[in-house]
């Protein structure tokens, strides 16, 4: 019998939760855990490595430390496309299968499948209680996986009709018959929870109560979304389920940050606190390799073949045996033929021959070292070597840049030029990513007018969603641009739920000031939750940032300051990281800082950061300076087109005297 580590456990969690209103049911708290905490508990000991099949809250389910994959059918396809998914990257002979939702799952289930497939030769073993097969705990052999494939490019889904197809036996579980139950439903969970409350331990009841007092507050919202008091809210445009955090448990969370302060909080830990509570987006598609370029990829690539696919030679030369060189003094060798690029050498290299050789062509069998020609001398079919060469110089081996079932590139990664010509070169027509962030944006305030049109006294153009527009554009948003909402409660309240009933997330410019007409901050409260709405930073004080809920979908609310410098200074601060941590990237996707000294002299205030607008310079030396661009008013945009760089002053330092080192944020690529 084979052992466990010729099987991979697949845990089945790409469902959509329907009976559960949409929820994730994978990470249900139950007893003290998530429910696939109790299956990975059960499941790992059994087989010799764990894959999950999950098509939202990605992120989540990789605490384990395993790999993580989505369907790539889409559109929540069942459990056979999940299967399908984890034949694809597994590597082992043998893939067993169980739900996230059965917490009970049998701690001798896969011995008892694996001895029932090899003793009658089967393609799938599954197991049976009570006369009924349980279908989502199997275990099958990987040579399945061209079946199922063709079987589900035909349209077909259901997992009885493809098991008809199949020589499948059946294992008798009714010993353990309780140990197959699932959770489909609110009401079971509870059941089941207070069914098993008298068996818990007193470190289990106590592990609910002391989630959510975490030190990080990343840490602290995600153990908080699975807590009693979060409510779901439904599905976000077709896409993970969105949840509504409560008001306790908002506040629990930003209890972890310190010094919160909604009236004045700390640059840093207003980006602390968004960081938190951002959920990325989970959907992914297939597309071709060059529509990937700025995409996020959606699952891993792995190798499938070695690149390059044979030793071949780095120079224009002669491949020949190391062995054949002399130990001291020149070496003469015979011209056996040649190896082109695409034309290798038909033969194998005898004693004291070489044959010529191009960059690139494939090494003659029997050959393991190159000489690049500008250091040998021909005469007729003769070459002398001169002494010195090194066994192996100038050959790459077989798979030295990739090596097949290796992984290339990983889920969350953005893909650039140099991914594409990665991807390329595996031979693969089509990547999977994460679909785009929707982002809905519009500006507020009765004295803007649309370009275009003539101004009227006391108006001022709308130039702010353009700059929204160039900036999300950048991102690679998919943006919804909602014009401009004039200052009046009514037409923002709809403008705000139209805006969350279609987009991740919502980016409004004007009205999170104290003005009277300034609604946002009030109609936050009232469709969502405003977590704060001033920072300890200039420009850009008046910012808000929340959540709102309609129509059973919830979306990140930005409102940003209504002055064009203050809205690209918060953007780029703020939302252009939160953006890109909700498309699915992973990594740190802050801004980088760099430090130079200052030319110029620049007054400031110890308790708040400020943002100066700069311009960098190299002297002869080739030494970098920058210096403030000139006028720094928040309503100055001349300001950011003049300027290539951030000056950045830190909340606790005071002023610049020239030759201080300051920290810079480049422009470049952003603006």
């Amino acid at each position: 019998m084979s052992d466990s580590k010729q099987i991979t456990g697949l845990i089945l969690a790409g469902g959509q939760g329907r009976r559960m209103g949409g929820v994730d049911k994978g990470l249900q708290m139950f007893r003290g855990k998530r429910l696939i905490d109790h299956v990975y508990e059960r499941l790992a000991p059994q087989v010799g490595g764990i894959i999950i099949n999950a098509n939202q809250n990605q992120d989540a389910y990789k605490t384990f430390g395993v790999r993580v994959v989505s369907d790539a059918i889409g559109n929540f396809a069942g459990p056979l496309a999940g299967l399908h998914a984890g034949l694809s990257v597994s590597r082992r002979p043998y893939l067993a299968t169980a739900p996230c939702d059965s917490p009970f799952l049998p701690e001798d289930l896969v011995a008892r499948l694996l001895a029932r497939l090899e003793e009658s030769g089967a393609e799938l073993a599954v197991a049976k209680t009570g006369g009924w097969p349980q279908p989502v705990f199997c275990l099958v052999r990987r040579g399945v996986l061209e079946h199922l494939t063709n079987f589900l490019k035909g349209g077909g889904r259901k997992v009885d009709a493809w098991y008809a197809s199949l020589a499948v036996v059946e294992v008798n579980f009714d010993d353990q018959a309780e140990a197959f139950s699932n959770i489909n439903t609110f009401e079971e969970l509870a059941s089941l929870e207070k069914a098993t409350t008298a068996e818990r331990t007193p470190a289990e009841t106590g592990a609910r109560a002391t989630q959510a007092t975490g030190a990080a507050a990343a840490a602290a919202v995600e153990r908080l979304s699975q807590a009693p008091d979060v409510a779901p809210v439904g599905v976000v445009a077709g896409d993970a389920p969105a949840r509504a955090v409560s008001r306790d448990a908002l506040a629990r969370v930003l209890s972890c940050v310190d010094d919160y302060d909604p009236n004045a909080l700390k640059v840093e830990k207003a980006r602390e606190v968004v960081r938190s509570l951002l959920v990325p987006v989970a959907t992914n598609e297939k597309v071709a390799v060059r529509a990937a370029l700025g995409r996020v990829l959606g699952e891993d690539i792995i190798s499938t073949l070695d690149v390059p696919a044979h030793d071949n030679s780095a120079m224009d030369g002669y491949a020949l045996r190391h062995a054949d060189l002399n130990a001291a003094g020149e070496t003469e060798l015979r011209l056996a033929g040649s190896a082109l690029a695409g034309r290798q050498f038909a033969g194998k290299l005898g004693t004291r021959e070489c044959v010529r050789i191009m960059t690139g062509a494939v090494m003659p069998a029997g050959a393991d070292t190159v000489v690049i020609q500008e250091i040998v001398q021909i005469e007729d079919n003769k070459i002398r070597i001169p002494a010195g060469q090194k066994k192996g110089q100038n050959r790459r081996l077989a798979g030295e840049d990739l090596a097949a079932g290796k992984p290339v590139l990983k889920a969350g990664q953005p893909v650039g030029p140099a991914e594409l010509g990665l991807i390329a070169s595996l031979g693969l027509a089509e990547v999977t990513v994460r679909r785009r962030l929707r982002v809905a944006f519009f500006s507020t305030g009765d004295e803007l007018a649309s370009v275009g049109s003539v101004l009227k006294p006391g108006e001022v153009y709308d130039s702010n969603r353009y700059t929204l527009y160039g900036m999300l554009s950048r991102l690679g948003c998919d943006v919804i641009d909602m014009g401009v909402v004039r200052d009046d409660p009514a037409s923002l309240e709809r403008a705000l739920q139209a805006a969350a009933a279609d987009a991740d997330a919502i980016i409004t410019s004007g009205g999170v000031s104290v003005g009277e007409a300034d609604f946002i901050r009030e109609l936050l409260g009232k469709l969502g939750e405003v977590v704060f709405w001033k920072i300890a930073m200039k420009p850009g004080r008046p910012m808000a940032f929340g959540r709102i809920a309609h129509a059973g979908n919830e979306a990140h609310f930005f409102g940003l300051p209504g002055n064009p410098v203050a809205v690209m200074v918060t953007f780029y601060q703020f939302v252009r990281e939160a953006l890109l941590v909700l498309s699915g990237r992973t990594g740190d996707c802050a801004l980088p800082l760099l430090q130079v000294p200052c030319t110029a002299s620049i007054k400031k205030s110890p308790g708040r950061t400020e943002f100066q607008r700069g311009l960098l310079a190299r002297d002869a030396r080739g030494q970098w300076s920058v210096a403030p661009t000139g006028a720094q008013g928040s309503g100055v945009l001349r300001s950011m087109a003049e300027a290539d760089c951030f000056i950045v002053l830190e909340h606790e330092r005071g002023s610049v005297n020239p030759g201080d080192l300051v920290q810079v944020q480049l422009f470049d690529g952003l603006v």
